[in-house]
């Protein structure tokens, strides 16, 4: 098994009977309206991609985890004539990836359910799925030739790797996601000394997760993918020069992982875009001439800036009064449609505020709680959430140009929030397409439907709990315990305090705990969750 290095996310996996090309984003105008460039620039791939997918003789299969532009590159993929491969996607709720390669004219599509095998001459590869709310995404592992390569890029199933593990045997080569993707605290209106703390807590957070899965993937080569992206636009330059972040380089990971696993680390490599892994004998073939290194990053963006001027030069668009006050009548009526296909409004307890730098006068106000959308002149409520932007920017959404999550994604807005705390129902609101409300409130209610419960033990005593995280429905008993007292949720790392019934004191959700006395020695068996040291 040959394994390339795309870029960012991207693998080209050549068996001896197929080829797997795996989340190619190669197109010059990167990701999220331009927001995200590939990091280290690789658009001089995409001959070789487009090559294999087309004129390979062995078995060829496109493989597209989720819907993020820097993971699905329409672009990119609109320049191959020849659609002669087997796209092989995700069966997920939401239809539009499916549809839009229906619309592209692929001969063959499989969209696949959780855990189901697409079998080749020689090998198979699978996908795991996550579908909850506004988190869609599947990791792949592919399987031939003798060797196991897993990919979990973005995906979050950090509590199913040890019966992942158990079923498909030992991971050759394993990679996931080290780096941010969300737009907090990017977007946040925090002073530095916050947005900092914020970014270390959020960075170490991942990092720790990454540790915790290779202690129990095991694999003997560990790529560093799906790692930072560069922000190249000048509005958003500064991101990149923010001495603490959620976009550390993998040099950063390497030395948190080489001191967190004392020792016991598998191979690490941080390939550049061109870059060749032979599984078998797992050596890298460093074919990429440009290098990026610590000592050189800040001069290689600088001169990747120079190269993208025409990029953003392109974007920029000069509104009349009147059409910024139209697309403010848009926005309105969007979160109106919104809030009517919204049925979880009654557990927002805070309103959201809308509004464009235009006009600072107007802004949009969404109160859950009465399910009335207005027209107001200014802030007049202490907890609130508020989100502004350029009405040039938005008006992209509206006329579908961008869909929520990408426009979240080009952080091409601030926001702030009074209390300081997350509300997942808000994120979803925000964040999911009209259409996609009414599903995602049902997803949300099945997952905390399920009431099972189970035992933890944490400072020498025992708590019954739920045993599903009411974020995301993660299986608790796959978490871990930090300072004695907290159960860690294995996908999002949320924090949910035994001592305090089992609350999470970032957004309020709770387990539920109930504590059964001290442990005792038989205790110690059967469903515990284990004890490792925290952060």
């Amino acid at each position: 098994m040959q394994i390339t290095f795309l870029g960012h996310a991207g693998f080209l996996i050549e068996t001896q009977h197929a080829l797997v090309v795996a989340d190619p984003w190669l197109s010059p105008h990167g990701a999220f309206d331009s927001a995200w460039m590939q990091f280290p620039r690789n658009h001089d791939l995409a001959p070789l991609v487009r090559e294999k997918l087309e004129h390979s003789p062995k078995e060829r299969f496109l493989y597209i985890s989720h819907e993020h532009k820097d993971h699905y590159d329409p672009d990119f993929l609109r320049t191959l004539t020849k659609r002669d491969f087997t796209v092989v996607i995700g069966r997920f709720r939401r239809t539009a990836l499916r549809d839009e390669f229906v619309a592209y004219g692929a001969k063959r599509i499989i969209t696949c359910e959780d855990s189901q095998e697409v079998p080749f001459k020689g090998g198979y590869l699978k996908l795991y799925l996550t579908d909850s709310g506004t988190n869609r995404d599947s990791a792949l592992l592919v399987q031939a030739d003798g060797q196991c390569f897993l990919n979990l890029n973005d995906c979050k199933i950090h509590d199913r790797l040890p019966a992942l593990v158990a079923e498909e045997g030992p991971i050759d080569v394993f990679t996931a996601q080290f780096s941010g993707a969300i737009w907090h605290p990017t977007c946040y209106d925090y002073s530095r000394e916050d947005y900092a703390e914020h970014s270390r807590q959020k960075r170490g957070s991942k990092f720790e997760a990454v540790a915790r899965a290779m202690e129990t993937v095991r694999p003997r080569v560990y790529l560093a993918s799906a790692g930072p992206a560069c922000f190249l636009d000048p509005s958003l330059f500064h991101i990149n020069l923010e001495p603490v972040n959620i976009f550390p380089r993998a040099s950063e990971l390497f030395t948190f992982l080489q001191h967190r696993l004392a020792g016991k680390t598998p191979r690490l490599l941080e390939p550049m875009p061109g870059d060749v892994l032979d599984a078998g004998l797992g050596e890298m073939v460093t074919l990429a001439p440009e290098r990026v290194t610590d000592e050189n990053v800040s001069q290689y963006l600088r001169s990747y800036a120079a190269l993208q001027t025409r990029v953003f030069r392109e974007r920029r668009r000069n509104l009349m009064l009147e059409e910024v006050d139209r697309i403010h009548e848009r926005l309105r009526e969007e979160m109106q449609q919104k809030l009517e296909a919204f049925s979880l409004a009654d557990r927002v307890m805070t309103p959201l505020y809308m509004g464009l730098i235009e006009l600072p006068g107007q802004l949009i106000r969404v109160d859950f709680r009465s399910r009335r959308v207005e027209v107001v002149s200014e802030v007049r409520d202490l907890s609130r959430y508020t989100f502004i932007s350029s009405a040039a920017d938005i008006v992209r959404v509206l006329d579908r140009k961008l869909n929520w999550e990408d426009f979240l994604l080009s952080f091409r807005f601030r926001a702030s929030r009074s209390p300081d705390v997350y509300d997942a129902s808000l994120h979803n609101f925000l964040a999911a397409e009209i259409e996609d409300l009414r599903a995602m409130c049902d997803t949300t209610l099945a997952t905390e439907s399920r009431k099972e419960r189970t035992v933890v033990t944490a400072g020498g005593m025992r708590y019954a709990v739920n045993r599903y995280c009411p974020h995301q429905g993660a299986d608790l008993r796959e978490g871990w315990v930090e300072e004695g007292r907290y159960l860690v949720c294995p996908r999002h790392r949320w924090r949910f305090d035994l001592q305090e019934g089992g609350s999470c004191g970032t957004n309020g959700c709770s387990i539920k705990a109930e504590c059964l006395g001290k442990e005792k020695d038989e205790d110690s068996r059967g469903a515990t969750v284990e004890q490792r040291p925290g952060m």
